[in-house]
């Protein structure tokens, strides 16, 4: 259950990660797909957030660390 919410929680910020690049690089498809919702300066913001980052390594180390945690502890 909890390698789930892992997984799911790298996935959000992946996608955060992408999303708010697009924002930045074509800010004018993704304003129009999200309907003006994220701008340019609100995807920057989203992109170079340190908590973001923060969150992403938290993360992904997590879900690197994990299962070998689970396999020392079978074997």
């Amino acid at each position: 259950m909890f390698r789930k919410i892992i997984n799911y929680l790298l996935i959000v910020c992946i996608f955060l990660y992408i999303i708010s690049g697009l924002g930045i690089a074509q800010y004018k498809i993704i304003e129009h797909i999200t309907g003006g919702l994220l701008t340019k300066a609100l995807s920057f913001k989203i992109h170079q957030s340190f908590y973001l980052l923060i969150t992403f390594f938290v993360v992904l180390t997590l879900h690197v660390i994990l299962p070998r945690i689970k396999r020392k502890q079978r074997g």
